[in-house]
């Protein structure tokens, strides 16, 4: 039997919606008795993906949604998490001490697709650990 449990979350593409989608993350994982080590490594690789989409899908003149996807798949066991925004990626000044959110993301995750083709999708996938 293939059990999965789902997590899906949308808020406006605000500063604060990244922090609100990580609690709700990590309250997830912790109801799925994922192991503290762990769910830190999937939050911290989230809320890179979160604050990208929400730093670089819209325009200041246009806010759009961002939206959560978290699966627990038994049978593999795997955790997978979609980062979901309808926005055109905005290229940004580049902040100090910042471009490291993708390097973060590959070191915690096992596997990582983004698709442009309808806004950006990220998809991440983690090897679940339960506690």
């Amino acid at each position: 039997m293939n059990v999965s449990t789902e997590l899906r979350v949308r808020r406006k593409a605000q500063p604060r919606a990244a922090s609100l989608l990580r609690h709700a993350l990590d309250a997830f994982l912790a109801a799925n008795e994922i192991d503290s080590d762990t769910r830190i490594d999937i939050v911290t690789a989230v809320g890179e993906a979160l604050a990208n989409s929400i730093e670089h899908a819209y325009s200041p003149d246009k806010v759009g949604d961002v939206e959560l996807h978290a699966r627990i798949c038994e049978a593999e066991p795997r955790i997978a998490v979609d980062i979901i925004d309808g926005g055109r990626f905005i290229k940004r000044a580049p902040r100090p001490h910042g471009g490291f959110g993708l390097r973060i993301i590959k070191t915690a995750a096992r596997t990582m697709r983004i698709d442009t083709s309808a806004g950006t999708a990220i998809r991440l996938e983690f090897d679940s650990a339960r506690a």
